[in-house]
């Protein structure tokens, strides 16, 4: 769950919209909001991706997207 709000909080603070993250990933916007939503954890490579683009490492866990 700190993934999630990790992910929310960077892009408000970047001024970008959740939908520009997915198209870097690049994976549905529906698949994102699944993720941000804990319905999902993002595969190894997404969550890779997702660190890469954002610069927030802890999103690489798998357990910060389910505690």
């Amino acid at each position: 769950m700190q993934a999630q709000s990790a992910i929310r909080e960077w892009a408000k603070s970047n001024g970008l919209k959740l939908g520009w993250l997915a198209e870097q990933i690049p994976v549905t916007k529906t698949s994102l909001s699944r993720w941000l939503n804990e319905d999902r954890v993002p595969t190894a490579m997404a969550r890779e991706r997702m660190a890469d683009v954002t610069g927030i490492d802890l999103v690489r866990d798998e357990k910060s997207w389910v505690e």
